[in-house]
């Protein structure tokens, strides 16, 4: 069982799938929020809720990877469609966490005492989300990622380099 997968069984396919949609209907109506400061107050506990609840999850999903959290030996098969599946969730969490950084900075939320933190908070947690979605879509296709180690063993073997400044 791949790592990625080790981490969707600790919690259980469903409680999973709940703890994302959560997070990302939080997100979602924050989203809808943040469009106008109109009501500080409101965006400033909201902000900081979603910061919270990120943060938390990214902290369940490190504790898996690190084999703190054991999986379920009777949770259902984790197949390369609930990967893609979670890949596209996070993606779109991504997506919607980046609006929301962006939309609170047009609309002047970096700049006041309530909100800033926060809005700096979800920026921090932006990355590691991002590499969640990368790291679930390359889970979901590994004879892909076998084929990109075996090609680099290979060259590594024949002695070919390559010039750092054409890799992408």
């Amino acid at each position: 069982m791949s790592t990625a997968a080790t981490v969707i069984g600790s919690l259980g396919t469903h409680n999973w799938n709940a703890r994302v949609y959560d997070t990302l209907a939080l997100a979602s109506r924050l989203a809808a929020a943040v469009k106008n400061k109109g009501n500080v107050l409101r965006i400033a506990y909201h902000l900081r809720d979603l910061n919270k609840t990120v943060a938390k999850f990214v902290g369940v999903v490190d504790s898996a990877m690190k084999g703190e959290l054991k999986p379920n030996p009777n949770a259902e098969t984790i197949t390369p469609e609930t990967l893609r599946s979670n890949a596209d969730n996070f993606e779109q969490l991504y997506r919607t966490l980046d609006y929301i950084v962006e939309a609170s900075r047009r609309a002047g939320l970096t700049n006041n005492s309530l909100t800033s933190a926060s809005v700096r908070g979800l920026q921090k947690n932006l990355d590691a989300i991002g590499n969640l979605a990368d790291w679930f879509d390359l889970a979901s296709q590994p004879e892909a990622v076998n084929q990109i180690f075996e090609t680099a063993k290979q060259e590594r073997e024949r002695g070919d380099l390559i010039d750092l400044a054409r890799v992408d």
